[in-house]
């Protein structure tokens, strides 16, 4: 079963799963935007960090630090 919710990033409309529960990802098919659920009745979904446990600065290795 699913529910229809709007994604907070695009805006598009969602068939999202009834069986997420709190603190669940998802990605939507749209953007591709990673999300989270932070309320379950009513289902609601943000923003969500993914590689928030990583501790790699893979996005900015071609930052030059010896100026």
């Amino acid at each position: 079963m699913t529910i229809a919710i709007e994604c907070p990033a695009c805006e598009e409309r969602l068939a999202v799963p009834t069986s997420l529960r709190l603190e669940s990802k998802y990605r939507c098919p749209h953007c591709y935007a990673d999300l989270v659920v932070i309320h379950e009745n009513p289902l609601e979904l943000d923003w969500d960090d993914w590689d928030d446990d990583s501790d790699d600065d893979d996005d900015y290795d071609d930052i030059d630090d010896d100026d």
